[in-house]
């Protein structure tokens, strides 16, 4: 293009981010600031904290953070600018600095408080989303159906049942919310978490809507967690028979099945596996220091059958740490 305004910016920015790109997001706002006269107006930033937020570049955040500070009376916080802040701050780990934004912005209104909310619940602190919608409570701050995703989804992340529980009624009883997929998901990870295998069982099949694969996944992973392969297998088979290109499903089976040392069963499953040409995508985690992006990947390990996993870890103690392999 001959000349760029600032909307062909932003429609560009927003495609990088919707598409994974965020780094080259970020460029084109680098080459904004560097190369040009443009001005990044609400759209600019909104786009540019959201690819700082997927990144984890908590020191570009803060840049961003100050100019916000200077430019107040342009892009005041009491906004999306602000929801968009502390969402990028509790996505890069600084919940501090997310707090701190909250709790300096007047006039917060529904999507401040679910920013907040879901920031505590990504850093496991249950306790004190659930206060905060008791706060909200005491306000009279009306809550929509993404405050009780993000207060149940910090209830199943902090073992909190009987306020996962209140939650789920309070959402339906005081605030006449018809609970959606989502909520339903949510409780039965709380449940499942907790080990209440049984209980989480039960409730999917009260549902009143039909469960999808992630409520049947969360359930299965639950099983895992807790040895229980009673319900597992059949949960398992179901969940392959749904969508039997999923991996996850086969390894959560498998690694149930090694877990009981049932090696016949591991072998099938992963002959399974092989024979439709499935690998399990592997868990990949990044953080930030000094200035730093370090990313870690859990290495790929299909040619091994679970029970050599095992037998590995158990014979060598420091292996886990070798699992992890720094980019």
């Amino acid at each position: 293009m001959p000349g760029r305004d600032v909307i062909a910016c932003n429609g560009m920015m927003g495609g990088y981010v919707q598409n994974g790109y965020c780094k080259e997001a970020l460029e084109i706002f680098h080459d904004m600031q560097c190369e040009s006269d443009l001005s990044p107006n609400d759209a600019t930033l909104l786009i540019v904290l959201s690819a700082i937020a997927q990144l984890g570049y908590i020191d570009k955040g803060i840049a961003i953070h100050c100019y916000l500070v200077k430019k107040k009376n342009e892009f005041p916080l009491n906004g999306k600018h602000g929801v968009a802040l502390i969402d990028m701050y509790s996505k890069c780990g600084s919940i501090e600095d997310a707090i701190s934004v909250f709790e300096d912005i007047k006039g917060k209104n529904v999507d401040h408080w679910n920013a907040m909310i879901n920031g505590l619940a990504i850093h496991g602190l249950g306790e004190l989303a659930f206060d905060l919608l008791m706060e909200m409570e005491r306000l009279s701050i009306e809550p929509d159906d993404i405050t009780f995703i993000g207060v149940l989804n910090a209830c199943g992340h902090a073992g909190l049942v009987k306020e996962g529980l209140l939650c789920f009624e309070l959402m339906r009883r005081i605030h006449k919310l018809e609970p959606k997929l989502q909520h339903y998901g949510c409780m039965v990870d709380i449940l499942g978490r907790a080990g209440h295998i049984e209980e989480a069982r039960n409730f999917i099949d009260d549902m009143p809507i039909e469960p999808n694969d992630v409520i049947w996944r969360s359930l299965l992973s639950a099983c895992k967690n807790h040895n229980n392969l009673n319900v597992g297998e059949p949960v398992a088979e179901r969940l392959i028979g749904m969508d039997s290109s999923n991996s996850s499903s086969y390894v959560l089976l498998s690694n149930m099945f090694a877990g009981h040392s049932m090696w016949n069963d591991v072998r099938r499953v992963r002959t399974m596996m092989k024979e439709r040409n499935l690998k399990k995508i592997p868990g990949c985690s990044w953080i930030e220091l000094e200035g730093i992006v370090h990313e870690f990947f859990v290495q790929n390990k299909s040619h091994l059958q679970v029970g050599e996993i095992y037998s590995t870890l158990d014979n060598n103690p420091g292996t886990p740490s070798s699992l992890c392999h720094p980019l």
